[in-house]
């Protein structure tokens, strides 16, 4: 897999920060002010999602005009080889239209369709957590230094925190396997659906055990990556695949290897293939 060196990462940190101050100033504007409406995948849209998207592509644009971007709201190439940011303005549109603080800003940098840099930003809560492959996991609030963050000591299932996003569509409960997702409730030692991206960095500085979404997309995944990886934690599907998992459509990261086999092993579910980094989708100028 292709890094970042110490040099790339350290000088890409600027432009990212930038790019999220100028998104979270359109995106606290109409924080539960606006009306969603559905898009054709069911999910929920916003004039915001919509904006931001619109003013991270053009940033991201300026700043790595020969990348490649590929987002949610507006599609593009996600491609096998070379660089791509994927970018998702509002992870969490539904907490974000209720005006509950549970959402967050995903960006990430994919080398060769591996992601390499990630980055969590929760712009209501006001903290952001970014990894890059071989450089560590870090938090930053507003007016602290970034420190470290590092996963918990390994726990069983049946002691563990674990969250979970909650179930996005009433129809999801009839798919092959989605009730044994539901009904790991009873297995583990205490689950709370704390939804979306939201749910990643509680792993990543070991306030939770583990998280699982069985609904993902690559602009979803692609952020958590770095992130759960680079604070010593494991991520696969809920199948157990650890490959390729920007192609994945669902996710279990846990601090540990046998935490996340023992959720694996709880729900056995059916192999997660999603969106594949070769999709074209909408195109739309930066």
């Amino acid at each position: 897999m292709s890094e970042l060196t110490t040099r790339e990462f350290r000088s890409l940190l600027p432009t990212v920060f930038a790019i999220l101050e100028e998104s979270d100033a359109i995106l606290m504007r109409h924080f539960s002010k606006v009306n969603s409406s559905r898009k054709a995948d069911g999910s929920e849209v916003t004039i915001a999602d919509k904006a931001a998207e619109r003013l991270v592509r053009m940033r991201l644009g300026a700043a790595w005009p020969t990348d490649a971007v590929f987002g949610e709201e507006f599609g593009g190439t996600l491609p096998r080889e070379g660089r791509c940011w994927l970018v998702d303005p509002i992870d969490g549109t539904a907490s974000y239209v209720l005006g509950i603080p549970m959402f967050g800003t995903l960006i990430a940098l994919a080398v060769d369709g591996q992601p390499v840099f990630g980055c969590i930003h929760l712009p209501a809560l006001r903290e952001t957590t970014y990894a890059a492959t071989g450089h560590g996991c870090w938090l930053v609030r507003p007016g602290a230094r970034a420190r470290r963050v590092h996963v918990a000591t390994p726990r069983s299932l049946d002691e563990a925190k674990v969250g979970m996003t909650g179930f996005k569509e009433r129809s999801w409960l009839e798919r092959s396997g989605a009730r044994a997702v539901a009904e790991l409730a009873f297995r583990v030692g205490r689950l709370r659906m704390v939804g979306d991206c939201v749910q990643y960095p509680l792993v990543c500085r070991g306030v939770l055990d583990a998280a699982v979404d069985p609904l993902m997309k690559p602009w979803d995944v692609a952020a958590i990556v770095p992130c759960i990886l680079e604070a010593g934690g494991v991520i696969s599907d809920l199948a157990g695949t650890t490959t390729d998992m920007i192609g994945r459509s669902s996710i279990v990261a846990a601090s540990n290897n046998a935490l996340r086999r023992e959720i694996c092993d709880a729900i056995r579910y059916p192999s997660s293939v999603g969106t594949r980094p070769q999709q074209q989708s909408r195109r739309v100028r930066r």
